[in-house]
């Protein structure tokens, strides 16, 4: 029954994808518009979405305990990238894009598909340990990942200042998350016609986000894409390896959470890696046809595997 639920909601997202697809298909989707889509999202929608979602979710007294809860999404993070690195070496994999495999497996896409997922799967009830992850998640790619793809570029010119790693890793999303929580821990009250056009904004976030997605699938020329083991190990590291390290980590750490944020971390945790793997990998001059087709093959195999994992951790959880 849980397996069935879970296929029907990520079926819904997937007729939003198929939507987007289509559009693109037909040529109704102009390359303006799909620079501005992504744009609209993440900069418009997303912000102050989030910003609403902390002051109405969290409450000041609880604050400390959520933040002592990011530990594991924190130490997930770190456990699966280092572990894919050492298995990629036992594997044999390509070192041109080792770094950037082991970033794609650990990170995955928290806003694009993580909120409409969250929804989706568990409702409005579940985005506390949603921004949580966000938060670890997003401190990471920008860190870590951006270091370890940044090595494997090969244009020298191509390297981010720190201004600029900075500003990515102060991207809106996080500053309307960060805004939030200054408005809690101050106790300023936003008045209502604020939070009722915040949260208008962020209804249009998830099929938007939904159907990119499908207008990128549609890009992507598959009979020149090489779908060899690194990809196919890759995949399983983002989809495999990451939900079970944070499994694991939620099991040995001695920090007790609800099950509910128990099965967001684990679902997040398996989710289609980040779009912005392509688009760093493009920018550094590293694998950047790596990065594209293993962005599409994890949107198309986690709607599979995503019920997958939910009705798997209902019932061992």
């Amino acid at each position: 029954m849980v397996f069935l639920n879970a296929l029907q909601s990520m079926l819904s997202i997937t007729l939003l994808s198929l939507i987007g697809y289509m559009l693109a298909w037909k040529g109704w989707i102009a390359k303006e518009v799909e620079i501005f889509i992504p744009r609209f999202v993440t900069q418009i929608v997303i912000p102050p979405y989030l910003m609403v979602s902390v002051v109405e979710h969290f409450s000041h007294d609880q604050f400390v305990q959520l933040i002592v809860e990011s530990a594991i999404p924190f130490a997930s993070l770190v456990i699966s990238f280092f572990a894919f690195i050492a298995i990629g070496r036992v594997m044999g994999m390509d070192r041109k894009h080792l770094g950037l495999a082991a970033t794609g497996a650990a990170t995955s896409n928290t806003i694009f598909i993580g909120i409409p997922v969250n929804n989706a799967l568990f409702g409005p009830a579940a985005i506390s340990p949603l921004l949580l992850y966000f938060l670890a998640n997003t401190t990471f790619f920008w860190t870590v990942g951006n270091w370890a793809i940044a090595r494997e570029g090969t244009h020298d010119g191509h390297r981010l200042s720190t201004r600029e790693i900075l500003g990515h890793l102060f991207s809106p999303p996080l500053m309307g998350t960060l805004t939030g929580i200054v408005l809690l821990m101050t106790g300023i009250p936003l008045p209502r016609f604020v939070t009722d056009t915040c949260n208008m904004l962020g209804s249009l976030g998830s099929p938007l986000a939904l159907i990119f997605v499908g207008v990128i699938l549609r890009r992507v020329d598959w009979k020149a894409a090489h779908m060899g083991k690194d990809i196919v190990l890759t995949v399983l590291g983002r989809i495999l390896l990451t939900p079970l390290v944070t499994i694991g980590v939620i099991l040995l750490m001695p920090i007790d959470i609800s099950e509910l944020t128990t099965q967001v971390y684990v679902i997040q945790a398996g989710l289609p890696s980040m779009t912005n793997i392509a688009l760093i990998s493009a920018f550094y001059g590293a694998d950047k046809e790596f990065g594209s087709v293993f962005v599409c093959a994890t949107s198309i195999v986690g709607m599979i595997s995503v019920p997958l994992w939910m009705t798997g951790i209902s019932m061992i959880m």
